[in-house]
């Protein structure tokens, strides 16, 4: 297997998904990089931004701007931590609650459609093998640091 093509089909796929995800989140006023937050928050709701990033792997800039976006907009709010009054808990509102279902039909609708030319065992070994290489990359990273 050559290394580049592989590397080029996954990017290709990260930015075809990213275009589709744009388009269809323009209907909920909200932007890209806002979307995998919300479904963070839905699962571990009265994390701190630090938990965030690191749990999806991005810059804290990104996330002190993304949480400021979303606060505006009414999808999240933030709250002073009890046992460490420098951080803040951060929970989805009802407005955040009722948007999540959305992004993950909107996502479903995409996968589906791209991933309607693979069998079942197809789809099942695929994610099973990018899932390892997710983890190896941790790996990979945590060596360099």
């Amino acid at each position: 297997m050559e290394n580049r093509a592989l590397g080029k089909s996954i990017a290709i796929l990260h930015r075809r998904e990213q275009k589709y995800m744009i388009h269809k989140m323009k209907e909920l006023g909200i932007g890209y990089s806002d979307y995998n937050f919300l479904f963070y928050l839905e699962v571990h709701s009265g994390s701190s931004q630090k938990e965030m990033c690191d749990a999806l792997a991005v810059d804290e800039a990104l996330a002190v701007r993304t949480m400021k976006r979303l606060e505006e907009k009414g999808l999240i709010i933030r709250k002073k931590a009890e046992k460490n009054g420098r951080c803040y808990e951060i929970h989805l509102t009802k407005k955040g609650l009722d948007t999540v279902p959305k992004l993950r039909g909107f996502l479903f609708r995409w996968w589906s459609q791209v991933t309607q030319c693979l069998t079942g065992d197809e789809k099942d070994m695929l994610l099973s093998c990018l899932e390892k290489m997710a983890s190896q990359s941790d790996d990979v990273l945590k060596e360099i640091e």
